[in-house]
């Protein structure tokens, strides 16, 4: 596979030879899901609106339908970090999680168990999730070098507080003060932070296209991650932030 560097992106040349972990058969797969639970989704409350005797069986049904689209959207905003490599096994297990979370969902909406653990469960499994899915969309941000402790700082406060209101089920119906709190202070610092970052994205570009005109006179991003780094034309580098190895030539990239 070779990948042409021009001015402002850089676009593939011919198909991709095992470089992504999530094949194109289950990409149209999730996305006919998707699309499918939308119509679904859509027809049942059409008919809810029109038909006077919506019974249980059809609002069921409906649930169902919502907890597959909210799977589907799930993975699909795991899958680009998942492709590139990013952040190991966060983005699949963020799909995974929200796999299992909304199949809990879906048999205690047809079981309907008396148990407040399996509720518990599901809560936590979902918020774990979501928080694998938020992180996988704020990698895909490109900053500064002298920003990028704004994204680590960003995700490290986004899995403490996953865990924080994760646990927060389990504890009871009367937590303590301070981990209520704790968990206040973290949820209020990561907002902040998960605001910041998609702005010094926005900031950075120019940044970036920079890195992009240089690209003829030496590597200095790599081509998977978009990771800032400095190397010699004709040289073998490996991207110490996604592991990739490739090697750039006066006109291409050749990947490995």
């Amino acid at each position: 596979m070779a990948v042409v560097a021009h001015r402002d992106r850089w676009s593939a040349e011919g198909p991709p030879t095992g470089s992504r972990p999530v094949s194109h058969g289950l990409r149209r797969l999730g996305l006919g899901a998707f699309f499918v639970s939308i119509a679904v989704n859509a027809a049942l409350g059409i008919y809810a609106l029109l038909a006077p005797d919506f019974g249980e069986t059809q609002g069921k049904v409906l649930g169902t339908s919502l907890c597959v689209t909210a799977a589907v959207l799930l993975a699909l905003a795991c899958e680009p970090a998942w492709e590139r490599r990013l952040l190991g096994p966060v983005p699949p297990a963020g799909a995974l999680l929200g796999a299992l979370g909304f199949a809990l969902a879906i048999a205690g909406i047809w079981a309907e168990p008396d148990s407040d653990a399996w509720g518990r469960a599901m809560g936590s499994v979902l918020v774990l999730a979501a928080g694998c899915a938020a992180a996988s969309l704020l990698v895909l941000s490109r900053l500064a070098p002298r920003h990028e402790w704004a994204l680590r700082s960003t995700l490290a406060l986004l899995a403490l507080g996953s865990v924080l209101v994760g646990v927060a089920p389990w504890l009871g119906d009367d937590p303590s003060e301070w981990y209520l709190r704790g968990m206040g202070i973290v949820l209020i610092a990561l907002a902040a932070f998960a605001v910041t970052v998609p702005v010094l994205h926005w900031i950075d570009r120019g940044v970036v296209r920079d890195v992009m005109d240089t690209a003829r006179s030496g590597v200095a991003f790599c081509p998977y991650c978009g990771k800032e780094l400095a190397g010699e034309i004709g040289a073998p580098l490996e991207c110490g932030r996604c592991g990739r190895a490739f090697r750039v030539t006066s006109t291409s990239v050749d990947l490995t």
